[in-house]
């Protein structure tokens, strides 16, 4: 990466910045403000974020895990510190206060002197600190131009031209938006804006180097880690160690940063609108330190392991990206890098220079313009802005200056932290300021310098002598005890002596010049305002007047912010106060507070308190007792309004208040939010007509004009209504006179009331009818139910009969081509041709599965099929599946084990048989190896029934969709065939025992399914009772069998299987060919084989018909494609065994060699 390269991305840098703050400027007041809160936290980030790059890393390389002292620090405040904040903030925005010297300075009598030794304090303080970020965009460019690199180029640019050029851009930015406002209190969206933007960039910078170089960008974490630990240059983990002094101090200074840092100050309280905004900030700014400070220790450690032991700590960020040649990220942080340089040069800049112009440089012309020219006055509208101009100026110059001191031997971390004590020196009169009465300005003066001069003795003098130097080795004139760097012996490292000693020094002189002097009576109101309630009586301000004119304060605000802004102003002062005062009137107390307080927001407390003295003459002690008495009333006066306005803003009702001049001078939200005022005439001193023409023009008062309106409204009269047209409100309105002839009056919504009364009184003028018109309803909706129960009775019964009929006329050639098909086989033996006839065998047998499966979901569906409930054991139910699958499983060198159960349960046998079968096919087609294990859990009064395999496995997405007709997964129809019917199956038996079925499943290593059975306490019952399993089959040969068909295909088919089988078969078309064959005085046949759906009789009946005519009880078996339940029943009351179409070979043999065995054959 080139010099220039760096250039590119500075410009893109600065461009984004000037669209941020442009875009920010354009908003309009109408824009949603619901993304301030996140706005205002993001700008409040922007010093912690800096500190990651340039503070972390270099101290937690060196000394551990110490640094995070600082976030702590941080984070109490916004945490355990919350409502301190919020008393800041609304005491800032109560006084006007700009920035922190006009806080401290606001709270010791408004005293300039003050003010000015917090400006010299903070400015002395920061300039090390804006240094260091110069330094570091130096070094920044060192790195990223690959100074460093023995290959690298001669033309490439020179950092110090690179470093020139930087501040040359960044004074530029600085000065010109050190300018736009010279109200400080005026909102900075477009400043926000830009903070806001470095604050993203350099936080998800951070993150993404994070996140890289622990994961992937020196090999996985188990790699990295190794190469860490076998490091000699990478800090060992026991030598992280934590020093409890030095983390105290760390956590000190980080929770005074939030507040004493100039920059941070304006932030924090100045740029605040709202408690919202800190309620945000209060969980935003922990959450975004922890996330970024993850990475700081991770980065300290893999640093020397990567890089070496010369490399700086402070640019890890960006010197491991640029070693790994991930360029991508390295220019993302060098972009995040720069950003926080260049923030901490331009906002602390831009602050500095407004407390400079306000506290030092402006005081000192103003008293010299009163000396010079008494009787005239001065125009410093244009004077301010140059002011600030040539602060920002100065500091940049003295910055560089120093940075070019510092330049090749610089601690980043130290010198942050030297910077960062010499903010603290503020700490103790700032806390004064907030909790200590008695304190003075005399004590905040004498401690502020006086911890000065040992942060300067402690901390700076150590860094402009070497090393070896006598006064650092030895102390002063050879004594130990005040050696700047152990002072009086204390032992520790140089930030905590330097802090120690310093802060001791600044609080015992603080106390001790405070209690040295009583407060002036400025400095006890000013307390009563930061501290406590004002309770001092304001009786003797009556007979005070100012010596001032309304035109000579006019006349000397206008000198700071312009003719036109201050006209505009006070009119609009005077309109909300509803005061009446002409140009060559005396000002009263609140002009005079007003315009202190207008002017604070351009100069500073101090500055205007002076201004304002020297505009109102050189009366002197007279003068400053009038001004003490005018800030006692106002405040009284402020806290008293505020007070009733909170009161007011809690009622429900709507308040107003009007003068008798029936002129708005005061109201409540509810007042505001009910009759939906514009903003224009949410203004004191509104005339009620103005209102009243609004609403008017706004179509509110239909029934009523103007004049009848405003009559209605001051009449006094008893409660009445109105509707608000726009928004369809009644609202009920009170109006009661006041004593000076004014006018309050209520609003009160009762909307709901009116349409509740309206309601009831409709309800009761039609109950009657309503009670006839629901009662016909009613009767109307049972007839309209029973018909369409009736309805549905007739459909169901419908499509249960259509289903047994269709299912008779589908399976009927299926049926026959398989018994053709089962006969050639036996017929053909071992034959060559024996393998083609399998072939049609299978497919017919596979055609039979689906066919069987659509007619199983069709009633399932239609509920044609109910389940008959028995309690049986489970264990004949598992030798049955073990018996029937253990083939399959062989056939796919699958092991099927079946673990026997005692297990008693309660459901329909056949229908659970059906649900297990379908689970353990599924398991071995899509196991392609390892086993298939079958089993019962017993879990208190269920028994949960569960199918393993170790097949291909199911996605967790996946779960629910396995369950759909003709839903199958790519993997699965690779490993068989099927159309993924039988998981929808299962689903629909389960639902009609209501089971519960639970799916369980890793991908790549199988599957489990379990089913959910209700557990029985009766014993099972007898083995004579269970279903007897169908014995191996025997020799049919002689076996005479009755086949009773009217399908000539069918009982072909039947005849040619039988006849191969041995079997002596009589072949019936109907049962007018049995009678005759009967009547012939026929053989009685050993075996019955009846279809049921026969053209005018059914199978049953012929049967019935045989047994009678041999007074025998011979065999029979029903050949039908009907599943129904009642035909199952009527069947068994008859004692025949039924065979569903299309008929299975192996079971028609099997039920042959059964009857064979049972009954004795004549």
């Amino acid at each position: 990466m080139t010099g220039w390269a760096g250039i590119l991305i500075a410009l893109l840098y600065f461009l984004l910045q000037y669209s941020a703050i442009k875009t920010a400027d354009r908003q309009t007041e109408t824009k949603s403000n619901l993304s301030r809160p996140f706005l205002y936290s993001l700008s409040v980030a922007a010093s912690g974020s800096t500190w990651l790059y340039y503070g972390s890393t270099g101290y937690a390389a060196k000394y551990g895990v110490e640094f995070i002292g600082l976030y702590i620090g941080i984070v109490l405040v916004f945490t355990l510190g919350f409502p301190l904040l919020l008393r800041i903030v609304e005491l800032a925005r109560s006084e006007g206060i700009a920035s922190i010297s006009d806080f401290i300075g606001a709270r010791y009598g408004k005293s300039f002197s003050v003010a000015a030794i917090v400006t010299l304090i903070t400015t002395i303080g920061l300039i090390p600190y804006i240094s260091l970020q110069m330094t570091a965009i130096h070094y920044l460019f060192d790195v990223f131009g690959g100074v460093y690199d023995p290959h690298r180029h001669n033309d490439e640019m020179d950092e110090h031209l690179l470093v020139l050029l930087m501040v040359l851009g960044i004074g530029y930015f600085t000065i010109t938006h050190s300018t736009r406002s010279t109200d400080l209190t005026d909102r900075n969206d477009g400043l926000l804006h830009a903070l806001a933007v470095d604050t993203v960039i350099k936080f998800v910078a951070f993150l993404f180097i994070g996140i890289a170089v622990t994961t992937f960008l020196f090999g996985p974490p188990a790699e990295v880690l190794h190469r860490v630990a076998s490091s000699e240059a990478a800090l060992p983990v026991p030598q992280m160690n934590v020093s409890a002094g030095n983390l105290i101090a760390l956590v000190l200074i980080g929770a005074s940063s939030v507040l004493l840092l100039p920059s941070q100050f304006y932030l924090t309280v100045v740029e605040n609108r709202s408690a919202k905004e800190l309620r945000t900030a209060r969980w935003f700014i922990p959450l975004t330190l922890l996330l970024a400070g993850l990475f700081v220790v991770p980065l300290a450690r893999i640093g020397p392991a990567i890089l070496g032991e010369h490399a700086s700590a402070d640019f890890y960020f960006l010197s491991l990206p640029l070693h790994a040649g991930q360029y991508w990220l390295a220019v993302m942080a060098f972009a995040g890098g720069l950003s926080a340089a260049t923030t901490m040069v331009i906002f602390p800049s831009i602050v500095l220079s407004v407390m400079i112009s306000n506290d030092l440089l402006l005081p000192v012309l103003l008293k010299r313009a009163s000396r010079v020219s008494p009787n005239q006055t001065t125009n410093f509208a244009r004077t301010i802005p140059k002011l600030r101009r040539a602060a920002v100026l100065g500091i940049l110059l003295v910055a560089l200056a120093y940075q070019f001191t510092i330049i090749g031997h610089v601690d980043f971390t130290g010198l942050a932290l030297v910077s960062a004590i010499a903010m603290m020196q503020l700490l103790p009169p700032f806390l004064g300021a907030l909790f200590w009465r008695r304190g003075t300005a005399r004590g905040a003066i004498w401690g502020m310098l006086g911890g000065f001069c040992f942060w300067v003795y402690t901390m700076i003098l150590p860094t402009m002598l070497d090393t070896t130097s006598f006064l650092l080795t030895d102390g002063p004139f050879g004594l130990s005890v005040f050696r700047p760097q152990a002072l009086f012996g204390l032992d520790a490292s140089t930030y905590v002596n330097g802090l120690i000693w310093s802060l001791s020094a600044n609080l015992t002189l603080f106390v001790i010049g405070s209690l040295s002097k009583s407060a002036t009576p400025l400095e006890r109101i000013q307390a009563s305002a930061f501290i406590a309630e004002n309770t001092h009586s304001l009786s003797a301000i009556g007979s005070l007047q100012p010596s001032v004119t309304v035109d000579q304060l006019k006349t000397t605000i206008s000198k700071y912010i312009g003719g036109e802004q201050t006209d505009n102003a006070f009119a609009a002062f005077h309109r909300d106060e509803n005061i009446s005062l002409e140009g060559a009137d005396p000002a009263d107390f609140k002009t005079v507070h007003f315009s202190e307080q207008l002017l604070s927001g351009i100069v500073g407390s101090p500055s205007a308190r002076m201004i304002l003295s020297l505009a109102m003459g050189p009366t002197g002690i007279a003068q400053r007792r009038a001004q003490v008495l005018l800030d006692h009333a106002t405040g009284a006066l402020a806290q008293n309004r505020h007070l009733l306005q909170i009161a007011l803003d809690q009622m429900d009702q709507g308040i107003s208040v009007f003068d008798p001049q029936f002129r708005l001078s005061c109201w409540n939200t509810q007042f505001r939010l009910i009759l939906d005022l514009p903003k224009e005439l949410q203004r004191m001193g509104t005339p009620l007509r103005s209102i009243v023409y609004c609403l008017f023009e706004r179509g509110d008062l239909a029934g009523f004009t103007s004049q009848t309106f405003v009559e209605r409204f001051t009449g006094f009269a008893a409660p009445w209504r109105i509707k608000l047209k726009n928004t369809g409100q009644t609202i009920e309105i009170r109006s009661n006179s006041m004593p000076d002839g004014g006018l309050v009056t209520t609003f009160t919504d009762v909307t709901s009331v009116v349409n509740a009364d309206r309601l009831l009184r409709q309800t009761n003028e039609s109950l009657e009818l309503r009670v006839r018109d629901r009662t016909k309803e009613l009767t109307r909706a049972n007839q309209q139910l029973a018909n369409a129960q009736r309805s549905a009775e007739e459909a169901n019964i419908g499509k249960t009969r259509f289903l047994a009929d269709a299912g008779h006329d589908i399976l009927q050639p299926l049926n026959a081509a398989r018994l053709y098909a089962s006969s050639l086989m036996e017929r053909l033996g071992n034959s060559s041709e024996k393998e083609l006839v399998n072939n049609v065998d299978t497919s017919l047998e596979a055609v039979e599965s689906i066919i069987n499966a659509l007619l199983d979901i069709s009633r399932l569906d239609t509920g044609a099929l109910k389940p008959v409930i028995s309690v049986f054991c489970l264990d004949t139910l598992l030798q049955q599946i073990a018996r029937d699958f253990s083939p399959a499983a062989r056939e796919k060198g699958l092991k099927l084990r079946v673990v026997s159960s005692s297990a008693v349960v309660v459901t329909d046998r056949n229908l659970l048989r059906r649900l297990i079968q379908n689970l353990v096919s599924n398991a071995i087609k899509y196991s392609r190896s390892g086993s298939v294990l079958v089993g019962v859990r017993r879990q208190g009064a269920t028994v949960k029934f569960q199918v393993f395999d170790t097949g291909i496995g199911i996605p967790t997405s996946k779960l629910e969709y396995i369950f759909r007709e003709f839903a199958r997964l790519s993997d699965g129809m690779r490993e068989s065939d099927g159309l993924g019917l039988g998981l929808s199956i299962v689903e629909r038996i389960a639902k009609v025992l209501d089971l519960a079925i639970v799916v369980q499943s890793t991908v790549g290593m199988g599957s489990v399914f379990s089913v959910t059975l209700p557990a029985s306490k009766l014993p099972s019952p007898p083995a004579n009772q269970e279903l007897m399993m169908l014995r191996p089959p025997g020799a049919l040969t002689g076996l005479l069998v009755l086949c009773i068909d009217d399908n000539a295909q069918s009982l072909a088919g039947m005849r040619e299987l039988l006849t191969t089988w041995g079997c002596n078969v009589l072949s019936m078309n109907g049962g007018n060919a049995l009678r005759a064959y009967c009547l012939e005085h026929g053989a009685a046949p050993d075996v019955v084989l009846a279809d049921y759906n026969l053209e005018e009789e059914n199978g049953l009946e012929l049967v019935r018909f045989v047994r009678e005519h041999f007074a025998r009880e011979i065999p029979a078996a029903l050949i039908t494609a009907d599943r129904s339940d009642p035909l199952r029943e009527r069947a068994t009351a008859q004692d025949v065994s039924i065979i569903n179409k299309p008929v299975r070979p192996a079971v028609l043999r099997a039920l042959l060699s059964h009857f064979r065995q049972t009954y004795t054959v004549e």
